[in-house]
């Protein structure tokens, strides 16, 4: 009897690609990165161009994340 609770669908997914996790993983180092250097560009009181190309950078970083998110989960 199969397990009602259980995704059956599981076993025939295929694993995400090499590609795919490299990019996230760069999409994320690359977040933290812009994320921590808008702070200290916020702190130290740098001019307002450099503060909006980082914040700009991480914007796009966490709107990429969530584009791939979606993807993968209509993937599934």
């Amino acid at each position: 009897m199969p397990d009602p609770y259980r995704d059956q669908s599981a076993a025939r997914r295929r694993p995400s690609s090499f590609g795919r996790r490299a990019l996230r993983a760069l999409l994320w180092t690359v977040l933290v990165l812009s994320a921590a250097a808008n702070a200290v560009a916020s702190l130290s009181g740098m001019s307002t161009p450099v503060r909006l190309a980082f914040g700009v950078t991480a914007a796009l970083c966490v709107l990429a994340l969530v584009v791939d998110s979606a993807r993968g989960r209509r993937r599934r």
